[in-house]
């Protein structure tokens, strides 16, 4: 088998109805896009990512066509080996082609593709991740309304403002109880704290009894993050979307800069599996960052032992079925105790309506 082509389709941008910004803010939107990685065994490797990082695939790919194209996609590591050291493709995009490879790899012996990672599980408990809300009372009803789908855990992303966000705390674990995990993720503008006020979130968390603390303080404040880390003593420091590459971990890990490690999912499925082995090996679990719930990290989880979430997006679908009715297939779903249960399909498990999605896209490129 061999890869003979690569198409990238990237859908019209969308405003999230339910993503909600404060007035210095102009309001967000989402573009979505797919990359389709084909063989001439008619096996193609489909895989979801922003539009922004499909066309940049695309970009790349025509300088490193040959060392591409009439490879075997099964070679995955020789093929990346090649496209990050001499051609310096950036974890994200690299992460995209991996995916697209797993999936053909999983069509290609008719397995999902965390059979073949090797499955430990079955289903896997998820928590409901909020997109960013100006009011406290939206925090409130999101995570009531998490919590009656099923949900056990939720996700807050506030807008890193420390006093609008403890208060914001206090009201949402006094409307959910104590029965509910709750995080925080500092993912948004203005970004992370600063150390003082990161030590008063921090605080307060603890006696609130939240599971974890994301991204509290920039990745270079390598002092902060190990004393905060120290210091608090009930929710754990976890470090997300602000590592760009799984070397950076390394240090993260060594001067014990949180508790909780977490592989963005965008580097694909062979560098979370080398994440979930080096935070193994430290004592600490290696939870998938993928806010929106694609279902790629879905296949790590059930594949590695040291991690207990899965990221899904609430309201549920609104970063892609809502988006783009009738373009995904087989969305995921919660059942009535909380988990989200192995895909069935071979590869991904991942489905396109391409007939609907013809009707949302803004460009195709053909690389």
């Amino acid at each position: 088998m061999k890869i003979t082509g690569l198409a990238v389709h990237t859908f019209e941008p969308r405003p999230n109805a339910h993503q909600e910004t404060p007035e210095y803010m102009s309001a967000m939107t989402r573009q979505n896009g797919v990359a389709v990685i084909s063989t001439d065994e008619g096996i193609d490797g489909v895989v979801s990512t922003l539009a922004g990082t499909a066309k940049q695939l695309a970009s790349l790919w025509v300088d490193a066509r040959d060392h591409i194209e009439g490879a075997d996609p099964l070679d995955r590591g020789g093929i990346e080996n090649v496209l990050s050291r001499r051609f310096g493709w950036p974890a994200r995009v690299l992460g995209v082609l991996d995916y697209g490879l797993w999936d053909i790899a999983g069509k290609a012996f008719n397995l999902p593709v965390y059979r073949l990672l090797g499955a430990t599980r079955e289903k896997v408990l998820a928590y409901g991740s909020t997109v960013h809300h100006a009011k406290d009372e939206r925090f409130v009803e999101i995570a009531l309304e998490a919590k009656s789908r099923g949900f056990t855990a939720v996700k807050l992303h506030p807008y890193s403002a420390a006093d609008h966000d403890i208060r914001m705390c206090y009201a949402v674990r006094k409307a959910v109880g104590d029965d509910m995990n709750l995080m925080l993720d500092t993912l948004a503008y203005p970004g992370p704290y600063s150390r003082h006020d990161a030590f008063k979130v921090g605080s307060v968390l603890d006696e609130l009894g939240f599971w974890w603390f994301e991204d509290p303080l920039p990745k270079t404040d390598l002092d902060g993050l190990a004393a905060l880390t120290r210091a608090c003593q009930k929710v754990q420091v976890r470090m997300a979307d602000r590592v760009e590459d799984i070397r950076e971990y390394a240090e993260l890990v060594r001067r014990r800069c949180m508790d909780i490690m977490a592989g963005p999912a965008s580097f694909g499925i062979t560098d979370l599996m080398k994440l979930s082995a080096m935070a193994e090996v430290n004592h600490m679990n290696m939870e998938p960052h993928d806010f929106g719930g694609g279902i790629a990290s879905l296949h790590v989880l059930l594949a590695v032992t040291n991690a207990d979430y899965y990221e899904l997006a609430v309201p549920q679908g609104c970063f892609d079925t809502e988006l783009y009715p009738g373009v995904y297939l087989d969305p995921m779903d919660l059942d009535s105790e909380g988990y989200v249960h192995a895909p069935t399909k071979p590869g991904l498990g991942f489905g396109i309506d391409f007939a609907e999605a013809k009707k949302v896209t803004e460009q195709t490129v053909v690389a």
